[in-house]
């Protein structure tokens, strides 16, 4: 090797080495932005991927996008539905994924534009023979989310005398588990949320229906620290161009899946 090939070699590996250390650099100065997850999280919108370690969904595609991705890295901190209104009102985080509907004290907060809509509907392991009615149904149990409320359902819920019990569960898929093994008559979900979890192979020899009748309905937006405007354009600005070019239906439809109710038993399943 000549003098010249050896100075050239090492002139290389010095300028890879300043590439990589400037790369770094400009990773450490990108500005995160600390998003609350309701945890363990939901799918298809925002939940804890067990083969990759990481968190999954729709939201997470759309910090991902191109609109977003170099803007600013997001940090997902585990958190409740309850506390993070808390904890962004104290400023120990940034921002969350809610209805305007569901906080208590919307005037502290910015809201952004519609993320997707939230339709709700009621679950049953039978058939519906019509629409879903509470006042048909006081002598049932509902499988529900700890901390969730639900406003078609609450006055029943808290009657002392016929009410509809209540029966909270962790996340959807312990409702699920819960519905299936007969520990409460029905379920009430999100439609995604339902798609997403009651099509999991765990519950193969299940048949789950969905009432005729949605019994709730919200828009799902990102609830942010009033003090970041900035962000809340940045976001309202992606939303725009992840919703007309087609990313929110295929992220969708690959969180939550195409299937349609009735879901019915596997094949070979007893």
């Amino acid at each position: 090797m000549t003098r010249f090939q050896f100075l050239s070699q090492i002139l290389g590996l010095l300028l890879c080495f300043t590439a990589l250390e400037c790369g770094a650099h400009i990773k450490d100065k990108t500005p995160s932005v600390r998003f609350a997850v309701n945890t363990p999280g939901a799918a298809p919108y925002l939940y804890y991927d067990e083969n990759s370690k990481r968190y999954e969904g729709i939201v997470v595609d759309f910090f991902n996008s191109n609109e977003l991705s170099n803007q600013f890295r997001i940090v997902y901190l585990d958190s409740n539905r309850a506390r993070s209104e808390d904890l962004l009102k104290s400023s120990s985080i940034d921002l969350f994924l809610s209805s305007e509907s569901w906080i208590s004290k919307p005037n502290d907060f910015l809201f952004s534009e519609e993320l997707i809509k939230h339709d709700s509907y009621i679950y049953s392991a039978s058939s519906f023979e019509g629409p879903f009615v509470p006042e048909a149904n006081l002598s049932s149990s509902i499988c529900t989310r700890y901390g969730f409320t639900y406003p078609i359902l609450q006055q029943f819920f808290e009657r002392k005398e016929n009410n509809i019990q209540r029966v909270d569960s962790s996340s959807q898929f312990t409702m699920a588990m819960m519905m299936s093994k007969g520990r409460c008559d029905f379920a009430i979900m999100n439609e995604h949320n339902a798609r997403a979890v009651l099509f999991n192979k765990t519950f193969c020899s299940s048949e789950f229906y969905q009432s005729p009748n949605v019994v709730n309905r919200a828009r799902l937006v990102f609830v942010i620290r009033s003090d970041l405007n900035s962000l809340k354009n940045k976001i309202d600005t992606a939303l725009t161009h992840f919703v007309e070019s087609g990313q929110r239906q295929k992220s969708l439809e690959r969180h939550s899946g195409v299937n349609h109710f009735p879901k019915v038993k596997c094949h070979g399943a007893r």
